[in-house]
């Protein structure tokens, strides 16, 4: 068997597959009850299962190390291996040298820190160790004791490969690197720090008084270059902001090469399997510091590595609050990585946190939601709850709560979900694998706005007017974004550092949040864009310097707008796109009329200040409004909306007509799709959803004849269009969760699952439908209803229980 990674799906054996997997820790359950979960696991329909292997574990004193057992049963790795494979399971192995994993010294042996402690650990300015689980990466004798696991733990993985007869699909490079400055807001300042620091600024230019007069210091030469410092020092100058900048850079560097040289490390050592590495981000409930998290790692995207990045997906809770998160951390990590697959390593599937706990029915919609906002593998954390080893748990003697199984193997009410929705992927797999959303709009995301994790204040002698950091959540994450999202207005994201004009040529409009800084190369991306036909909104400045401090005004001079002020005003309002009264932020950009006489003006401040204007620029059109909205009083709905209308793109692919549900919808090259349909208020709504038939573009209703229907509270559709069972007949769609379909001698029985409060609904359509003959639901027979030529089934959903469905055709 072979299992590899071919754009943006995983392969099995030449076949687009889901990867199903569970994590399940050997180490933290006994070996006798191995064969427990790993049952469970089949039996909840994964595919794969995943364990980190911690270093400390099986190199329990230096130079002594155990795969086999025999200093404790648990250490078996070589036997839970070969149990995955004999219960028909493939692999994901985790090896560090860090795991973190609530594992105490972050997988690190005992021996290694007690020994080598303080002296590798990263250090602050003021030389002292840094109070977190951090070593200096490239520490010399922390390399040598990496290497020296890796002797043994990399070829013990080749030998058990899928491709040479074993069970291990996929294999872990690390884990979070950054995630200890990022936590700490601190970086390293080892002395090895400050010489890659020195090699890689005389690298990018080898003159020091290019960097002299850049940063407005006197270091005689490069070996003279001081790092920047730590702690909560303001910057001093635009200059002094720029050197943080190339200090952030340096940083994607390091941690760039540091993986690198793990993989080839890996490589040289006999493993094939694909790598990747997993990123964080969710904070309490939220999702927007994971930008910061990922752009981290922005030396690997692309093509310079060979490490796909697994994204961190826990929500602890789903409402209206943070229903777009998820979508955003999807969407900038396909947009950065570029076409390879979008995997969730860490899948909620209960709480490290023993007061965060974890609802079923929040997860249900968290599942389906993911699958339609472009997940094609996922990795359930935890699957099983497990018991750590003594004085080993960062927390104490449990290691997660919640889960679908307990240490011992014990089903929880977890268990049925997890078992429901694999049922429901493994039905629609080849839809799923293959659907893509179809969008005429496109958001940029920038990734140096994001490059914060040891940003220091920003006061007056920064003269920013518009800081990034403080406002891209409101502004962004949770403003433009959000609302696109409520809208259900399609749109795909771009990386601005990574796209060309060419990739965004292909849509009618682009959003672009800008503030006072933007790179000479990116400014002229959207400018020529634009001049080429595109329709550009930007908001809420257009910058006046690099992000290096250096002047750089392409874009307003493209738009030829010389002279502004800024305005605050307490309560700022704005009337904008027709709409009066509009709630805004401070400040307001105040454009000089005289700049603006070829120009439309769309926005003007409550004094009657212009704001904003459209103008033509070559081909195209420029939007630029001269501050931001968020997103948090209705009317921002009607502007948003009014704003991209303008393009003339098509902003939906589905609609409906209560504004509280969520609807998208995605297409295959082959003609059918995906739907889903989200309810995130803790109370029903009712509506009718629309969408496009894939294949021909006909209006679809859900429901199909009535008017409206019930959707339950916090629950969501996920359904097949157009999905064929054969050449004669099509699901076009269904409400219910469709969980099985199996070829009877003379006809199609369909496993179904459904909230009470949701009415059930399958349309098939096709020549055979003519052909039915009789329909039972629950062996209760149906009556046969022909609508549109389109056989229409309405049903009960029975609670908490899986219902079948038989149709039978007239025997030819």
């Amino acid at each position: 068997m072979r299992f590899e990674i071919i754009n943006e799906n995983f392969i099995l054996d030449g076949n687009k597959v889901f990867l199903n997997s569970g994590e399940i820790h050997y180490f933290r359950i006994k070996k006798d009850l191995w064969d427990t979960h790993l049952a469970a696991a089949k039996e909840a329909g994964l595919n794969t299962v995943s364990t980190y292997v911690p270093w400390a574990w099986h190199e329990p004193e230096e130079g002594v190390f155990d795969f086999t057992g025999s200093t404790l049963p648990e250490r078996d790795l070589t036997t839970w291996v070969e149990k995955c494979k004999q219960h028909g399971l493939m692999c994901i192995l985790k090896p560090g040298p860090f795991i973190l994993a609530e594992y105490r010294g972050a997988g690190l042996p005992d021996w290694f820190l007690e020994k080598y402690v303080p002296e590798v650990k990263m250090h602050n300015s003021k030389g002292d160790a840094v109070a977190s689980d951090g070593v200096s990466l490239f520490h010399p004798v922390y390399l040598e004791k990496v290497e020296k696991w890796y002797d043994q733990i990399m070829p013990f993985i080749a030998d058990r490969e899928i491709s040479n007869g074993g069970a291990v699909i996929l294999m872990q490079i690390c884990n979070e690197i950054g995630v200890f400055s990022w936590l700490a807001h601190q970086a390293d300042y080892n002395e090895a720090v400050e010489q890659k620091f020195q090699q890689y600024i005389k690298a990018k230019n080898p003159s020091i008084d290019y960097w002299n007069k850049m940063w407005k210091t006197q270091f005689a030469d490069f070996d003279f270059i001081q790092l920047p410092p730590d702690g909560r020092i303001p910057y001093q100058n635009i200059e002094d902001r720029g050197r943080d900048y190339e200090w952030h850079l340096f940083w994607r560097r390091y941690y760039g090469d540091y993986l690198r040289m793990l993989s080839d490390m890996a490589r040289k050592r006999g493993v094939s399997v694909p790598f990747y590495h997993n990123l964080p981000g969710w904070i309490y409930g939220n999702g927007y510091e994971f930008p910061v998290n990922i752009t981290m790692y922005e030396d690997l995207f692309q093509d310079r590595s060979d490490i796909i990045f697994g994204v961190d997906h826990i929500p602890e809770f789903m409402s209206y609050r943070n229903l777009h998160d998820d979508r955003i951390i999807n969407d900038i990590t396909f947009a950065m990585q570029g076409r390879k697959p979008l995997f969730a390593a860490e899948f909620q599937c209960g709480s490290r946190e023993y007061h965060v706990v974890t609802n079923p029915t929040e997860m249900e919609l968290f599942y389906k939601a993911s699958v339609a906002n472009g997940l094609t593998g996922w990795n359930y954390y935890m699957f099983s709850q497990g018991r750590n080893p003594e004085r080993k748990g960062y927390s104490g003697s449990t290691f997660y709560w919640f889960n679908p199984l307990t240490p011992e193997g014990v089903k929880t009410n977890a268990f049925p979900l997890v078992k429901r929705i694999n049922k429901l992927i493994h039905a629609s797999e080849k839809v799923i694998v293959n659907a893509k959303r179809k969008a005429e709009i496109a958001v940029l995301f920038y990734p140096p706005y994001y490059a914060t994790e040891l940003e220091r204040p920003t006061d007056a002698k920064s003269q920013v007017v518009f800081n990034y950091s403080a406002i891209r959540r409101p502004a962004y994450f949770d403003g433009l974004l959000k609302a696109l999202q409520v809208l259900n207005i399609e749109y795909d994201m771009l990386d601005l550092n990574a796209t060309n004009v060419f990739e965004m040529s292909a849509y009618k409009q682009v959003w672009a949040f800008a503030t006072d800084e933007m790179n000479a190369d990116e400014q002229q991306k959207i400018v020529d864009y634009t001049n080429h036909g595109g329709h550009t909104v930007i908001f809420p400045n257009l910058p006046v310097r690099e992000m290096n401090g250096s002047p750089c005004t392409i874009l307003r001079e493209a738009a030829q707008v010389t002279s502004y002020v800024t305005h605050n005003f307490d309560s700022p309002l704005l009337d904008i796109v027709g709409f009066r009264d509009i709630k805004c932020a401070n400040p307001q950009m105040v454009f000089n009329e005289a700049d603006l006489q070829n120009a439309e003006i769309v926005a003007k401040t409550i004094d009657g200040k212009i704001c904003g204007f459209r103008k033509k620029l070559n081909q195209g059109i420029l939007t630029h409004i001269g501050t931001w909205l968020g997103f948090d009083t209705e009317a921002h709905r009607d502007v948003y909306s009014q704003l991209v209308q303008t393009s003339g793109a098509n902003m939906h692919q589905a609609t409906t007509d209560n504004p509280y549900l969520i609807v998208r919808e995605k297409f295959t090259n082959d003609a059918s799709g995906v739907l889903f349909i989200g309810n995130y208020y803790n109370e029903s709504h009712f509506g009718k959803i629309s969408y496009k038939h894939p294949q021909t573009g006909e209006e679809i209703n859900i429901p199909y004849e009535k008017t409206a229907t019930e959707f339950p509270a916090l629950y969501g559709v996920l359904t097949p269009l157009a999905f064929e069972l054969n050449p004669d007949i099509k699901i076009l769609h269904t409400t219910s969760d469709l969980l099985q379909i199996e070829r009877t001698s003379n006809g199609y029985q369909f496993q179904l699952y459904g909230n009470r409060d949701l009415m059930g609904e399958m349309v098939l359509e096709g020549a055979s439908v003519s052909q039915v003959k009789k329909i039972y639901f629950d062996e209760e027979e149906m009556a046969i209803k022909v609508v549109n030529n389109r056989l229409l089934l309405n049903y009960n959903h029975v609670h908490q229980k899986e219902s079948v469905l038989k149709i039978e055709w007239n025997e030819n």
